[in-house]
């Protein structure tokens, strides 16, 4: 089903309701970024759990159900689609032919980059070295050091492609565009928001992050359906904070594994 077109949303709840959820994220930015140098300092595996817990919660209360509540609201009756059919725009491809993101060139070519990105883990894990470098920004921290950990941070990566997804990608855009009658202008609101959310990461997090937005919101406008970019995300965050580590003999059974103090220079 294509969604772009529609009649502008009249009355004030959704504009109360954009308020509130843009008020909500800036609240949430602020927050995290509190909760961030708290966790990044815990040492106790107890107190580390309880803060994948927290977070996991306020992002499927903000980004889940934000996104369904959202949805709910607009004009189409998107609620009782399935989600393999709901996209931001472009309708899906004629009769006959094949979409990218379903031809079996993308399998192949998906499948053989994860076993290249599989490889290089164990090659680094077998000559001992590190992860060369960050280029999502200060996130390692967030990295599980117990396979308890591991299992939270596991749900916390399959919500992140879920509900971001829902909210950033689809919800958020549509409510907005809706509102102001231009679908660009929400796409970039909520491109800005994605990256902004991330400021817990540093500059060059937010920037990455950004980016990243930018491209999986073209593929939304482009009509890529929002169930290849939930599955795109979540993969993208299992592999960072759960197949690296698990690869690498990261994650031990309960006792927290400090991370390595380098020498200042």
């Amino acid at each position: 089903m294509t969604i772009l077109h529609g009649t502008p949303i009249a009355g004030i709840l959704p504009v109360l309701w954009l308020a509130l959820l843009l008020v909500t994220c800036i609240h949430q930015t602020r927050r995290g970024a509190r909760d961030w140098q708290s966790f990044r300092t815990a040492t106790q595996a107890r107190e580390r759990r309880r803060f994948y817990l927290k977070w996991l919660i306020q992002s499927v209360l903000l980004f889940d159900l934000g996104g369904v509540m959202i949805l709910g609201l607009l004009p189409e009756g998107l609620r009782w689609l399935p989600v393999s059919q709901l996209r931001l725009s472009s309708p899906a491809p004629a009769a006959g032919t094949v979409a990218p993101e379903t031809s079996p060139a993308f399998f192949i070519g998906f499948g053989c980059g994860l076993l290249i990105i599989a490889g290089f883990f164990v090659l680094l894990r077998r000559l001992k070295r590190a992860w060369p470098f960050n280029p999502l920004g200060d996130f390692t921290a967030l990295i599980p050091r117990t396979w308890p950990e591991a299992g939270l941070a596991f749900l916390l990566c399959l919500n992140a492609g879920l509900g971001e997804e829902l909210f950033f990608r689809l919800a958020l855009p549509l409510l907005a565009g809706q509102l102001t009658g231009n679908l660009i202008a929400g796409a970039v609101l909520s491109t800005l928001l994605f990256g902004g959310m991330h400021w817990y990461q540093g500059a060059k997090g937010v920037l990455a992050t950004t980016a990243l937005g930018l491209i999986l919101m073209i593929r939304a406008l482009n009509g890529t359906p929002l169930i290849w970019l939930m599955g795109f995300h979540a993969l993208m965050d299992v592999v960072a904070l759960f197949l690296r580590p698990a690869l690498s003999g990261h994650f031990s059974r309960s006792t927290v594994r400090q991370p390595a103090v380098r020498p200042s220079s």
